[in-house]
Parts: structure tokens; C-alpha cells; sequence
């Protein structure tokens, strides 16, 4: 049991690591009104199991605290987004065994909950906020593709919800 939970903090750590590196290697469109967070592809690993959680909060958090222009405000909007987001996901996939569903799921709870991120541009960068937010959509629906298809890959060879 001890290993067991020693291995399952491991993991989430190294995947905040990995979120917090992607955003800094694609910084330059990880931010702002027209952004596509690559980073946010690995939300879809929720779709496999749900103990992935903390390393995708982690990760936001430290990302924007580390990267983010807009301080402590879009730490706390993105710790709030993802964590309201992934666990919506999570709760409403607890019943979903299907794990294309599972994923589509996790994709709609975070690209849905980019309506608080709109706001935030609208309040401090005076964006346009439906263009803002469809624009926020369609880069989380970005992510959110290359994250499963590269995790289906990976699932091929190696079974993701047995690493934990």
C-alpha cells in the first residue's frame, strides 16, 4: 500500500513537471485571447483514470504561477477551471465504461469551463468575450484531439490506467 501511494504521488508529479514544461516550451500560444495550450492534451489521461487529477492541477498551477502574465488571477481562474473541470469529468464518467465517451467527456467539461477564462481576458485585457471564448474552445478542442489520439497510441502498447 505505501509503495502504491509513494508511486501514484511520483506519477502526478512528474506529469505536473511534463504540463509545466510543455507550456514553457509552446509559452509564445499557451497564453492570452488565440491560445492552444498543448500542455492540456494530457487532461485526457483522466480519461483513463481518474488518479491523474492531481498532477493536471498541480501542473496549471504551477504553469500560471511560473508563466502567466496574469499573476495570481489566472492561477487561481486555471486552478479552478481544471479542478472544477476534471472533476466534473470525473463524476460524470464514473458510470461511462466506453472510454471514447470517457474522452469526449473529459474535453467538453474543460473546454466548457473556459467561459470563466473569457471572463478573465474580458475583465483584464478588455477581450471580446463570445469571440474570446470561442476562440479558448477551439484551442482546448485542439489539445484535447492530440492529447487522445496520442494516448490511444500509447494505450496500444502500454496499458496508461495500469501505471498507477
Amino acid at each position: 500500500m505505501k509503495n502504491k501511494n509513494i508511486r501514484l504521488i511520483t506519477i502526478n508529479g512528474v506529469l505536473a513537471a511534463v504540463y509545466v514544461l510543455l507550456t514553457m516550451l509552446f509559452a509564445s500560444f499557451s497564453f492570452g485571447v488565440i491560445q492552444v495550450r498543448i500542455a492540456t492534451a494530457l487532461y485526457q489521461l483522466i480519461a483513463y483514470d481518474k488518479k491523474y487529477f492531481w498532477g493536471m492541477v498541480l501542473g496549471v498551477t504551477v504553469a500560471n504561477l511560473l508563466l502567466s502574465p496574469l499573476g495570481l488571477l489566472d492561477i487561481l481562474v486555471g486552478w479552478g477551471v481544471t479542478g472544477l473541470g476534471l472533476a466534473l469529468a470525473i463524476l460524470i464518467n464514473r458510470r461511462i465504461k466506453n472510454l471514447v465517451i470517457r474522452a469526449m467527456v473529459v474535453g467538453l467539461c474543460v473546454s466548457f469551463g473556459m467561459v470563466f477564462v473569457a471572463l478573465e481576458l474580458f475583465y483584464v485585457s478588455k477581450a471580446p468575450f463570445l469571440i474570446t471564448y470561442v476562440y479558448l474552445i477551439a484551442g482546448q478542442a485542439v489539445s484535447q484531439i492530440v492529447g487522445y489520439v496520442l494516448f490511444a497510441i500509447i494505450n496500444t502498447n502500454i496499458d496508461i490506467k495500469r501505471l498507477v
